[in-house]
């Protein structure tokens, strides 16, 4: 009977969690998780070329085709972090849509080959070429208000930046509320984010499950952005950002009062390059 209490303390206490994790109407879930590929020399008779192949065929008739799934990004090392790491993006309404559509992959895979031997076959050449471990990086809140997503169409893979940064505690700021640092939050992105063309897209992810936040730390926020070129990724014209901030606050003196302001909240920019990453394109998943 008390092994029966507790278990059922447990369930109430994770889902209650939960319930609260999630802090603003209409946002969704992002969850972020690392596979590994094996060196292609340790494959036998592997190719990059047939790896590509049964990647995004698995990509096309798996995860395209799933419901619960809304977007999601396949990153691949660039610059930093483990070159052997694959770097899955994955955007759902909920979490109970996540977990339908972890539930659900052996039925789609049997429905898209429903040969078992051809279905065997096809994951058993997929497979060489994966260590066979994962690891969670996180579950994450998206920030639906300051989602940019990329309306171009790309032949050629894009350059994606992830970034932490910290929200700095509110009792750092002086006169400072949620609410008016929502809105401070709010007209970066519409007057610099959304207006800056050199950003094809960008999620605003904060804490949601897994993990630590708050404290002294500060709140931790992820930022996911996407470039066209490295060039672009690269590019630290202060001009071209000058140029959006005057159109944004035409008055000076407003200007520079919301610079300071954003600043504070964002504990004066101090941040964690995470690292860069190529964005495959074909493998990636829009938004419908």
């Amino acid at each position: 009977m008390k092994n029966r209490l507790m278990h059922l303390f447990v369930f109430l206490t994770i889902s209650f969690s939960l319930a609260l994790a999630q802090y603003y109407d209409g946002n969704r879930v992002v969850t972020i998780s690392k596979t590994y590929l094996k060196p292609m020399s340790t494959v036998e008779n592997g190719t990059s070329e047939e790896r590509s192949k049964l990647i995004l065929e698995n990509r096309k008739k798996l995860d395209f085709k799933d419901k619960n799934l809304i977007s999601s990004k396949i990153l691949y090392h660039f610059w930093s972090g483990r070159s052997d790491e694959v770097i899955d993006i994955s955007e759902f309404k909920s979490m109970a849509d996540s977990d339908e559509s972890t539930k659900t992959r052996g039925d789609r895979r049997k429905k898209t080959w429903p040969n078992k031997e051809k279905r065997n076959e096809f994951v058993k050449n997929l497979n060489k070429y994966w260590v066979g471990k994962h690891t969670d990086v996180g579950i994450y809140e998206l920030y639906t208000k300051m989602l940019k997503e990329r309306k171009k169409i790309f032949k050629e893979n894009t350059y994606v930046l992830i970034q932490e940064f910290t929200l700095a505690p509110m009792s750092t700021i002086e006169g400072g509320s949620g609410d008016d640092r929502d809105e401070v939050m709010q007209k970066w992105f519409d007057n610099i984010i959304m207006k800056d063309d050199r950003i094809l897209s960008q999620m605003l992810l904060g804490h949601y499950w897994t993990g630590s936040a708050g404290g002294p730390d500060g709140w931790p926020m992820l930022i996911v952005s996407e470039y066209g070129t490295l060039e672009d990724l690269l590019d630290e014209d202060k001009e071209k950002r000058d140029k959006l901030y005057e159109k944004g606050w035409p008055d000076e003196k407003e200007r520079e009062e919301f610079k300071k302001k954003h600043r504070a909240y964002w504990n004066n920019y101090i941040h964690e390059d995470i690292g860069i990453y190529y964005n495959s394109v074909k493998q990636q998943k829009n938004s419908q």
